[in-house]
């Protein structure tokens, strides 16, 4: 699965691997095209709209070729914009260009009530982008390399003239680099050109002819590890600059689950913490200011974090007589303790100290005060507490014995497994 281009590859399940080969046996095989089609080139779709068992195969025209931003958190992909119906039951499946190769695959359409006939293809070109990052000797699906700057239009005088851009320069103001291209490129660098193809003002680039499209196009179709060379304006030359590598560039909230992050979390007494991911931030509790907190941190780039691996987030409080009072879930945990998190792991492993400070606490007391009978008060006189420190919230603060003791009455409630999963943990 391809969460960055929306495809994904379906794997017949071998119980009817050969019925259903032995059912397209006589099919002629398909090829996919290589290159775009021409703007007005006819166009046919393949699906099964609506549902039903006969194939339906609308027709119709190229209307341009453009990019469209995906539903965040993915970035912009090529698209071919055709005016053929494309109805649920259409996308994933094939479009067809005039000499009969599959110029793209069926994706969506436009649903906004002023537009009509706009739908939507991922092109050729980008289905065998995927299907390389899809290959055997790849230990599941390689992202699309990150865009590894961010830029500002230069259509603005007064812009170009406090950078002093001359008239006859066009490109994009970089705006931030990721720390592995400070060598190459510079925060107030021009953006001239990216291998040989000329960058206008307003970001794009010619596709071919006169059709135009944004310059990340042409970084985000490359696989990780692609040499590609900039140009840039710099103290009134045009510098080139040496070929670097594209990386993916994980931001700090990460993107999708099972693909760049697994679903991690530790119950400390009754609470439920989690990494921060973005998305957290479509569902209907997340708070204004916690997605604020993922914008601005996905901002910074790998090395530039204050040492963090992770944002926690305090996701649940579990409905509990140690929580009672407490109804702060869904906030970033800044500390444990005093001490600055810096990741899920960290969390958990001063949580498990916490506990074995208690055991040592309980072991020094008489024998008559540990085993105390289970309808007496639940102990608070150890002096050792949790506190989290939340952002721009007060403090919450558990007994740390309490909280122990409380923990396995939640988990069972709850049906929680176990206690926590961090990544890495199945190889211990």
């Amino acid at each position: 699965y391809g969460p960055d281009v929306d495809l994904a590859l379906v794997k017949i399940h071998e119980s009817v691997e050969d019925e259903f080969w032995a059912s397209v046996a006589d099919a002629p095989p398909v090829e996919l095209a290589a290159e775009l089609p021409a703007l007005q080139e006819t166009v046919r779709a393949l699906g099964f709209p609506t549902g039903g068992r006969t194939l339906c195969i609308t027709e119709g025209v190229v209307s341009r070729v453009d990019s469209i931003e995906l539903t965040p958190p993915a970035d912009t992909t090529l698209v071919i914009q055709i005016d053929a119906a494309i109805n649920p039951g259409n996308s994933g499946g094939p479009v067809f260009d005039s000499r009969g190769y599959i110029t793209g695959v069926a994706f969506c359409k436009d649903v906004r009530n002023c537009t009509d006939n706009i739908g939507y293809v991922i092109p050729s070109s980008v289905v065998r982008t995927f299907l390389d990052r899809c290959g055997k000797e790849r230990h599941g699906y390689t992202l699309s390399p990150c865009v590894p700057y961010r830029w500002h239009k230069l259509e603005n005088q007064s812009l170009r003239a406090a950078h002093k851009v001359p008239h006859e320069i066009s490109g994009v103001l970089l705006t931030s680099v990721a720390p592995f291209l400070e060598g190459s490129l510079k925060v107030g660098d021009v953006l001239l050109k990216i291998d040989g193809r000329k960058i206008s003002d307003d970001g794009q680039i010619e596709l071919r002819g006169h059709e135009l499209i944004q310059h990340r196009y042409l970084l985000r179709n490359k696989g990780i590890g692609d040499k590609t060379t900039f140009v840039v304006f710099r103290d009134g030359q045009q510098v080139e600059c040496p070929p670097v590598e594209l990386k993916d560039l994980p931001p700090i909230c990460p993107r999708w689950p099972d693909v760049d992050y697994l679903p991690e979390y530790v119950i400390l007494g009754a609470l439920a913490l989690v990494p921060l991911a973005q998305g957290h931030h479509w569902y209907k509790e997340c708070p204004v200011e916690l997605k604020a907190t993922i914008d601005r941190w996905n901002k910074r780039w790998p090395g530039d974090r204050d040492g963090r691996e992770q944002l926690v987030l305090l996701v649940t409080v579990f409905a509990h007589e140690l929580t009672f009072g407490y109804n702060r879930g869904w906030r970033v945990v800044e500390s444990y303790n005093g001490t600055a998190l810096t990741s899920l792991r960290q969390a958990r492993d001063l949580w498990h100290q916490t506990r074995e400070e208690v055991k040592e606490a309980l072991a020094l007391r008489p024998a008559v005060e540990a085993a105390s009978s289970p309808k007496s008060p639940k102990s608070t006189d150890l002096g050792i507490f949790v506190r989290l420190g939340l952002q721009s919230d007060d403090d919450l603060v558990l007994d740390a014995h309490a909280a122990m003791e409380a923990e396995p009455g939640v988990l069972k409630t709850h049906a929680i497994e176990r206690a926590s999963w961090i990544k890495g943990d199945d190889k211990d």
